[in-house]
């Protein structure tokens, strides 16, 4: 950062990983009543544009706030710390979780897995989801998760079960004989065998570990020793949906690569070449996912350190066709064209100041950014 007070002030006040949520609610053919499922998004969502496209991670349970407020938190963490991408996570609350959940063999359609891969899936596309898909569930959920997996393994792309023993014998054998489906996006969870711990549930899936080895080497385990049954998802979901994001963390490690002085260890190529790298590295497995706004800040400032302003100038126009209305690429981009080209210059921080005011309803330290503004544009007779 150059020479502009404001900017100092836009970096202490930059984005803040708080949720905003919809509730939605509407008739369900597949439950003949009115169901309503509450959606979280994340903070920057009111900045992208429709090029933006957001994994979803159905969240199962969604009656039992012990179950789903702390997964909300590891998953709102784990986007804060940048070990997995930020989601639309759709949290479904049931009436009657048993029934519901309740397998009664894998080709019955059950009316929770019709409400959630037809009747849902419709009701989301407003918010411009992505094929990336994932669901997550809790013991008679969690059997229930790994069925509708089963009967929909092209809609999901992950299954994450918390301890599950309903009909798990039948999901294991019909797994193991299927070949069609990927065993590897599985990831099953159980607790402690003791009595006080999760006794039952780690009975039968030792039972099954050891008659159908092959199924438990090819999916993702986490074996919660020491947790009981209602302490398993806590605890097994962070490393769980973790290994499956582990990809996303450190996708563009291989640009725009610095030294321990946060210097360029190589010159990099042209700004095209450069921009080109990233797009290319923007992706989940084989989806694209463009970067986030922290992303495009990295990059963005590992240029800028070694002070290629042209690079990262292309980075941040990057940045807003991604998140066209995010004031802060437009200061960016004010400061770095300052001295370049006066009139697109102004344009960029009236721009910033234009969203201020009308997308930035509750940002701290607002007023202070937009009299900068101010004084920025007397000082240059704008």
């Amino acid at each position: 950062m150059k020479n502009i007070n404001f900017l100092i002030l836009f970096i202490i006040s930059s984005i803040t990983y708080g949720q905003e949520i919809d509730t939605i609610s509407f008739y369900s053919k597949a439950f003949n009543e009115e169901r309503t499922v509450y959606i979280h998004k994340p903070e920057f969502y009111k900045y992208k544009s429709e090029s933006v496209k957001l994994p979803v991670i159905y969240l199962l349970d969604g009656q039992h706030e012990w179950f789903v407020n702390p997964l909300l938190s590891d998953i709102q963490y784990l986007q804060y710390t940048h070990e997995i991408p930020n989601a639309i996570v759709v949290v479904i609350p049931h009436k009657n979780r048993n029934k519901e959940c309740g397998i009664v063999d894998l080709t019955t359609e059950l009316p929770l897995d019709a409400f959630i891969t037809k009747e849902l899936d419709k009701a989301l596309l407003k918010y411009n989801p992505s094929d990336i898909k994932v669901i997550i569930g809790h013991s008679f959920s969690a059997s229930f998760s790994l069925y509708s997996y089963y009967n929909h393994p092209d809609y999901y792309n992950f299954v994450i079960a918390n301890t599950p023993l309903d009909e798990m014998e039948l999901l294991v054998n019909s797994f193991q004989e299927n070949n069609e489906i990927e065993k590897g996006n599985i990831s099953i969870s159980i607790g402690g065998i003791a009595n006080s711990k999760d006794y039952h549930h780690r009975k039968k899936y030792n039972e099954l570990k050891e008659k159908y080895p092959a199924f438990f080497n090819s999916i993702n385990v986490f074996e919660a020793n020491y947790s009981a049954h209602n302490a398993v998802p806590i605890v097994s979901t962070p490393t769980l949906i973790t290994r499956i994001f582990e990809s996303f963390n450190n996708r563009y490690s291989n640009i725009a690569k610095v030294n321990d002085e946060y210097k360029l260890i190589s010159v990099p190529e042209t700004p095209e070449k450069e921009v080109e790298k990233i797009i290319l590295a923007s992706k989940i497995g084989t989806s694209f996912y463009p970067p986030e706004i922290a992303e495009i800040n990295g990059i963005a400032s590992r240029y800028w350190n070694s002070e290629f302003d042209d690079l990262t100038i292309e980075v941040y126009k990057l940045g807003i066709e991604y998140y066209p209305n995010y004031y802060e690429f437009y200061l960016s981009l004010y400061e770095l064209t300052y001295n370049k080209d006066k009139v697109q210059s102004r344009k960029y921080l009236e721009k910033a100041e234009f969203l201020l005011k009308t997308v930035e309803s509750s940002l701290k330290g607002k007023s202070k950014i937009i009299e900068e503004i101010k004084t920025e544009k007397i000082k240059n007779g704008w």
